[in-house]
């Protein structure tokens, strides 16, 4: 069994194939920023549309340190804490993932002593279409993507 790969792979009555992977790290959200000033803000003194040609590469800067670089730099920062966080608690996080037609995921939070009776009875009730709610987890939910 490797680091990536589904503890456990099963199919709803649908056919959609849900894969569950059980982890003790919850690892930090990817948050994006608002934007540099210069990308969101329209040029106050430029007439003329060559010259808004200008404007290009200061929102592409822009977007890029907002959208990509802070935070993936805050992500990289805060993993080794959420890493150290996990393994020092008695928690463990099952989540069902399913990605096509839709991409949802569902996370349920367990104990580590019970992560595989949480896991079969997850993995029963996703063979059967339904969301479950296992002795000893609790439900976090459902998103998309």
């Amino acid at each position: 069994m490797g680091w990536f790969r589904p503890r456990r792979t099963v199919s709803d009555p649908s056919g959609q194939q849900w894969e569950l992977y059980v982890s003790r790290v919850a690892p930090p959200s990817w948050s994006e920023g608002e934007g540099s000033e210069l990308a969101s803000s329209p040029p106050l003194s430029m007439p003329g549309a060559e010259l808004m040609l200008l404007t290009i590469p200061f929102a592409i800067v822009g977007f890029l340190w907002s959208s990509i670089i802070v935070p993936l730099a805050r992500f990289v920062f805060l993993m080794p804490f959420a890493v150290v966080r996990g393994r020092r608690s008695h928690a463990a996080r099952i989540e069902a993932m399913c990605f096509y037609p839709e991409p949802e995921t569902r996370t349920w939070t367990t104990t580590i002593d019970q992560v595989d009776s949480v896991l079969e009875e997850i993995a029963a009730g996703l063979e059967a279409g339904k969301v479950v709610q296992p002795a000893g987890a609790v439900y976090l939910g459902s998103h998309d993507g």
